[in-house]
């Protein structure tokens, strides 16, 4: 099967076909990753809590350590869209790249990027760019639009070796599969599957036999049922864009060692940011995920992509 990145223009939606399924989807129209200068709105001082105005009307929240005034300049980038009920996220610490290196603002050095030969003027002009951004702070008017990220060009960047087809979602094969699983709260994988439920605050798997029956040793059995469920539930919880605490009721056997090595391993594949608890003293799988915005499936109903 041909792998490829599919971008559709009209909707500012790219993704990632591999194995005849989509591993990921993005939506470019994001405002991750650009830099503003805002202004202080709202605080809590006790809780180093800032409420920053980085457009006309739009408010991000802002945890910081430097103290600021009401009406004072900040600048700051937006690192996490709005979900759950919370608001945008913004950091001070905010990073800056071209295709060779990239730096962050409480950083001295700038770093290479792995790969990538020295070149001199693009180092200068990423340190440049950094100096001008920490100037603009004493700057007006605010708030304003600074630097603004690319994602769709990063993306492309990042899987340059990869084919890229300019598609029409609606009409993709495999987008049309991915809304089914999306939605699917019991996925199913021959005689296996997972009941799959997205709480509020986390997401609770549990792992099913169905009516495979076991021919050998019952505990042997059942360590084989969770590994074949393994890679099933990671990239589910990627597919969904499924973010903060997961819960995940494997069927009991033994060797707990080797499915938590197993599920550190292929997180990494999926390239899913998440810590990894393990077992807790209940019998279940404890995790948690890096949060990325809302979940696909009310990302895509937002944007009337899912009924």
């Amino acid at each position: 099967m041909t792998d490829f990145v599919f971008v559709d223009e009209k909707e500012k939606l790219m993704g990632r076909v591999k194995e005849g399924r989509i591993v990921e989807i993005k939506f470019y129209d994001s405002l991750l990753g650009n830099i503003y200068r805002g202004k202080v709105v709202n605080k809590n001082d006790a809780l180093g809590a800032y409420f920053v105005e980085y457009d006309k009307g739009k408010t991000l929240y802002l945890n910081s350590k430097t103290s600021y005034k009401i009406g004072d300049n900040v600048i700051v980038q937006y690192v996490r869209d709005p979900a759950n009920g919370k608001l945008a996220l913004g950091s001070l610490n905010f990073k800056v790249e071209n295709d060779s290196y990239y730096v962050k603002r409480f950083a001295r050095l700038i770093k290479q990027k792995e790969g990538k030969r020295r070149d001199k003027v693009k180092f200068e002009a990423i340190g440049k760019l950094k100096t001008r951004l920490i100037k603009e702070e004493k700057f007006f008017p605010t708030p304003k639009l600074l630097y603004e990220n690319s994602l769709k060009d990063k993306y492309l960047e990042e899987n340059k070796d990869i084919e890229v087809r300019e598609v029409e979602i609606g009409k993709l094969a495999e987008f049309r599969d991915f809304l089914e699983l999306i939605q699917e709260k019991r996925p199913t994988y021959g005689d296996l599957s997972l009941i799959i439920d997205e709480l509020e605050t986390m997401t609770v798997i549990d792992v099913n036999s169905n009516s495979k029956k076991s021919t050998n040793n019952k505990d042997k059995f059942l360590e084989n049922i969770n590994m074949e469920l393994i890679d099933p539930i990671l990239y589910n919880l990627k597919a969904r864009n499924i973010g903060g605490m997961v819960l995940i009721d494997f069927l009991r056997n033994e060797n707990k060692e080797k499915i938590e090595e197993s599920m550190r391993k292929k997180s990494k594949d999926y390239d899913l940011e998440c810590e990894i608890f393990g077992f807790s003293p209940m019998g279940l799988f404890e995790m948690t995920i890096k949060r990325r915005g809302a979940r696909n499936v009310t990302e895509l109903r937002k944007r009337n992509l899912l009924s």
